[in-house]
């Protein structure tokens, strides 16, 4: 799988983008109208999360949201070939900026919108080295070819060979000044539901634990294209928590206020965003 994966990037990249394009809207089509993969998933997320939307504008979200998906993935083909950080122009970066002042370093809150291997890159080039928690991708062939992809990229991750090592680079890279992005739009096993577009959503609660338990400035941040391999990443301001001494009850209302930030930042642009990950199990 590792050598086919590294084959198909060698054909992608000698693709122009208006090929590459109508190929992600073809596939989209495909998948979405012809074989319906996962469309049940995706049209039953999109119901609760816009009940005020038409089926006929749902629906469109949804093949919209193959097409980026599919976009995200030839991009990060495409990224052996070229500088994926300069493919991102950011705004309102000086909330990031200020965040940093501090020098506790700094966490990025972000979810699956737009191309978020592209913002991992921007942020390590732009401030500081960033490092995003992730978790091994498909086989080892397959996670061997996106770590490849990633390392190239200047997509930091934190590793993670035995527990607890997460929770001391994630100490250790705050300790440097540096950048911690957290995924919050994730669901885990055994973890509480939360309200998310307005219904119950599985949530992982371990952002707001390591944020108790390692203090630091939270700034939310998210990726929308604007075409092919040319992306804007927007700052939100500094999100602050309220610590009451009840840390159960602090985990679960910060998870709360982070998947409303979440929500906000989806609503933007729903196109770009995964809904083929059910949150709403």
């Amino acid at each position: 799988m590792y050598w086919l994966l590294r084959a198909l990037s060698a054909i992608i990249t000698r693709l122009p983008a208006g090929a590459i394009d109508r190929l992600a809207k073809g596939l989209a089509w495909f998948g979405f109208d012809c074989i319906r993969l996962r469309r049940g998933v995706v049209l039953h997320n999109l119901a609760l999360a816009f009940p005020e939307k038409s089926d006929a504008e749902r629906r469109a979200i949804g093949r919209a949201s193959y097409y980026h998906f599919l976009l995200t993935a030839f991009e990060f083909f495409y990224s052996r070939a070229i500088d994926v950080a300069a493919t991102v122009t950011m705004q309102d970066e000086h909330y990031m900026r200020d965040a940093l002042t501090a020098g506790q370093g700094a966490y990025v809150l972000c979810m699956h919108l737009g191309n978020w291997e592209a913002m991992g890159a921007a942020c390590t080039r732009n401030f500081v080295p960033s490092y995003v928690l992730v978790k091994k991708v498909g086989s080892s062939s397959v996670d061997r070819f996106v770590s490849e992809c990633r390392d190239h990229n200047g997509f930091l991750t934190v590793k993670r060979e035995k527990k607890g090592d997460g929770l001391k680079a994630i100490a250790a890279t705050l300790k440097r000044g540096e950048i911690v992005g957290f995924v919050m739009d994730q669901a885990r096993p055994g973890e509480p539901k939360l309200p998310f577009f307005g219904y119950p959503a599985k949530t992982n609660t371990s952002f707001a634990a390591i944020c108790g338990r390692f203090r630091a400035p939270i700034v939310p941040s998210f990726v929308l294209r604007q075409s092919f391999n040319h992306h804007v990443q927007y700052f939100l301001p500094e999100v602050s928590l309220e610590y009451t001494g009840d840390a159960d009850a602090d985990i679960l209302k910060q998870s709360t206020e982070f998947n409303a930030v979440v929500e906000a930042c989806i609503r933007r642009c729903p196109e770009q965003y995964f809904w083929l990950h059910n949150r709403w199990k």
